[in-house]
């Protein structure tokens, strides 16, 4: 089950998600701390200026 669902947002207008050509955000599910604390890494060094927003699913 779920933990979270983060939500990217590109700060350049880039789409975030290309395979299903959505716009510049993009909403996920993380199932754990481990593949939260991975996806905000990669989200730090994405070169479309990733803003991330985490709502926690409790």
């Amino acid at each position: 089950m779920a933990k979270y669902v983060v939500t990217a947002t590109s700060r350049t207008g880039e789409r975030v998600n290309y395979t299903t050509g959505s716009g510049p955000s993009d909403e996920k599910a993380i199932y754990s701390d481990k593949e939260l604390r991975e996806f905000k890494a990669a989200a730090a060094a994405d070169p479309r200026d990733l803003d991330v927003t985490v709502r926690p699913l409790d």
